[in-house]
């Protein structure tokens, strides 16, 4: 397959366009083309020279993904399912917020991470997305919310984060270059504070990104207050520890300046336990994060459940009495299949 047009940046596209014989402001101009006015076929960017758009045929596609499946939630939840060039799919959500909305990318087709509470993980991974199918998810979900706002949201700007199919920090290079080009002002010019990639932790991953030049906000699912029961409940990322995750994540945090998140999926009988919550208080006294509660939005076909609400405010009431920030994030889009990799395991099925 040809590459996408959407995985060149500023520089290359630049490059590209004084390389096939044509003056930089072309390149201005196609980028127009690709984000400020979207265009799903050649023939759209009328201002361009035949030439030039023969050229740029000849090497690459601009049409990477299409939408298969559209859902919306009685709570205003918007799920997608894309289908690929080679015929995979992925997911993207759009989920509502109070005065914006928070755009959920995926980074691979499916996922190696096996999570015990992940639909996506049930498939093993496929492939990595290339950077620009990553960049055209959020082309895609900028056009659905333009053709049919969301009531209330006032804000042009949505935030991102790389909370669908797959594990971000394991196609770190192309999240990273897709990252630079949606904070690129040429191009989708998002604001890096809306950025935060949420990942399950692996050790190598942490690493890598700790050493990379990402400066964008930063997730990690803990999954268990100890080893055995962080690899019992995600068994790739548990193969690191709880305190060296701690530990990189922390050291990622203090780099950019920015507070990191820990996300505890709360799964009855399994991470609901009041002593965990002790655990995790404890593990977290005098570090600089902040913790999301998150029930669990249960699987189609799966025993797993979410605890009822006064197991879930018992156990943030044991962290903010320790002086641990902690927030219930309610999971949306339950009448839509909006839990990680359900449509897409539904595509795959049928």
């Amino acid at each position: 397959m040809k590459e996408l047009l959407h995985s060149l940046g500023t520089a290359e596209m630049d490059e590209l366009t004084a390389g096939l014989g044509h003056p930089r402001y072309r390149s201005g101009q196609l980028r127009d083309w690709l984000y400020r006015h979207p265009v799903g076929a050649w023939d759209g960017m009328t201002n361009l020279p035949a030439r030039f758009i023969e050229q740029l045929q000849e090497r690459y596609d601009i049409e990477g993904l299409k939408v298969v499946e559209r859902r919306v939630s009685r709570d205003g939840t918007r799920k997608f399912l894309f289908e690929l060039r080679d015929g995979q799919t992925v997911e993207s959500v759009i989920i509502p917020m109070a005065d914006h909305a928070t755009f959920c990318l995926s980074s691979q087709v499916g996922c190696a991470m096996a999570c015990r509470f992940c639909a996506t993980a049930r498939g093993g991974l496929v492939r990595n997305l290339k950077s620009g199918e990553i960049v055209q998810q959020v082309i895609a979900l900028q056009q659905d919310l333009a053709d049919d706002p969301l009531p209330g949201c006032h804000s042009a700007h949505p935030n991102v984060v790389f909370m669908g199919m797959g594990e971000p920090l394991d196609n770190l290079p192309a999240v990273a270059s897709s990252i630079a080009i949606m904070l690129d002002p040429a191009c989708l010019g998002l604001s890096r504070r809306r950025v935060r990639i949420s990942t399950s932790g692996p050790g190598d991953g942490l690493r890598k990104l700790l050493d990379s030049e990402l400066n964008v906000g930063l997730t990690l699912s803990l999954g268990g207050s100890n080893d055995s029961e962080r690899k019992s409940i995600m068994p790739v990322p548990g193969r690191t520890s709880v305190s060296d995750s701690l530990d990189l994540a922390e050291r990622y945090g203090k780099r950019i300046g920015r507070r990191g998140t820990v996300a505890w999926v709360l799964i009855a009988g399994k991470t609901d336990h009041l002593e965990q919550a002790r655990n995790l208080a404890d593990l977290l006294a005098r570090r600089p994060f902040k913790v999301n509660l998150i029930p669990l939005n249960p699987l189609d076909d799966d025993d797993l459940a979410a605890p009822g609400q006064e197991r879930t405010l018992a156990f943030q009431k044991v962290l903010t009495e320790a002086g641990v920030d902690a927030f219930i994030r309610a999971s949306g889009g339950r009448d839509i299949a909006a839990a990680c990799g359900q449509l897409h395991r539904r595509h795959q099925a049928s």
